[in-house]
């Protein structure tokens, strides 16, 4: 059994080096910096803050792979043989990268002291196939929009958790709305949902961009759920401490325009297949300069979501969030 585990995490290791040798480029803070755009990683970047959790502690897999074939990594921090399992996700709209750059900052402090009570599994680039193709936007200076997988394919209206139902999102033309063929379609989805299947998921954070939201369930009902003073509770907790001169707001998704819920979430199929506490924190409220305009960043959709200063929201929200993920039963007062 251990040989095993050896055998898979040796060839999880020799993945993750040809997939950061075979994207490997030059900083690409160097170019976002002169646009004032933030210091943001690239994908080989994102990979090698992988490989050096990785070299700490982290156990890392690979659980599947991406329409174009990139290997998908999860990397697992705490007690192997634990049942009780917190799951950590980001890049799923690969326009939203202070949602991994948020996530690879709590990775850093929860590898620094890993739960001997539970195991954390974090997949931090859900949407490699995005993620690339926003960085060679960035770096051709292209003024693209990106938020569907290769396929076209919005993952996060991909889950298996109320997929189909009616909403007034389907009544937008396709361009905009595409939830896939089926639930888990997508192999990103499918992938995820697969490795987890079986694991006892109680705790799930999932980090996107933008707004200054933490929101928990439903995303598909405009109902709210049995548990939603629990939701509620731990998402004040979030929300005080991710930005305590401006707390973010708390709020059930579905909620948020009013009328329109979103099937096929996140955020619902973690509540709903494993019963998981679930939460969506919209991390940071976008990156445009309110005054002086600049046009520049205006025509830049990745400005729409991401700071500039990444470490001026990312710190803050990955230690708002470590207590939830570790399990605390009663976040404190």
């Amino acid at each position: 059994m251990h040989s095993d585990l050896a055998a898979s995490s040796n060839d999880a290791e020799r993945r993750l080096v040809k997939s950061i040798d075979r994207h490997r480029a030059g900083p690409l803070a160097l170019t976002l910096e002169r646009r004032e755009l933030g210091p943001y990683r690239g994908y080989s970047e994102m990979l090698l803050a992988l490989r050096e959790l990785r070299e700490r502690g982290a156990r890392l897999d690979v659980i599947g792979e991406s329409v174009d074939g990139e290997p998908l990594f999860a990397l697992a921090i705490g007690a192997a043989d634990s049942k009780r399992t917190s799951v950590l996700l980001s890049g799923l709209h690969p326009m939203e990268w202070i949602g991994i750059e948020t996530q690879l900052a709590l990775l850093d402090r929860l590898v620094e002291k890993p739960p001997v009570d539970r195991r954390i599994v974090s997949i931090a680039i859900a949407n490699p196939d995005g993620v690339i193709q926003v960085e060679q936007n960035l770096r051709l200076i292209r003024h693209r929009f990106v938020r569907f997988n290769r396929r076209r394919v919005d993952l996060n209206r991909n889950f298996p958790s109320y997929w189909g139902r009616f909403s007034l999102l389907k009544l937008l033309p396709q361009r905009f709305y595409r939830p896939g063929t089926g639930p888990a379609s997508e192999p990103e989805v499918r992938a995820i949902t697969s490795y987890l299947k079986g694991s006892m998921v109680d705790r799930a954070v999932s980090f996107h961009s933008f707004g200054g939201f933490v929101l928990h369930p439903y995303g598909a009902l405009v109902r709210a759920p049995l548990d939603v003073a629990e939701h509620r509770r731990w998402a004040r907790y979030i929300a005080r401490r991710a930005d305590p001169r401006r707390p973010y707001r708390v709020l059930q998704s579905s909620h948020w325009v009013p009328g329109v819920t979103a099937p096929g979430m996140e955020l619902d199929y973690f509540h709903d297949q494993h019963g998981a506490l679930s939460l969506l924190i919209e991390c940071s409220r976008g990156g445009q300069d309110l005054l002086p305009p600049r046009l520049g960043k205006l025509i830049e959709p990745f400005a729409w979501f991401n700071p500039p200063r990444p470490d001026a929201c990312a710190p803050a929200i990955a230690a708002a969030t470590e207590p939830f993920v570790r399990g605390l039963v009663r976040p404190n007062a």
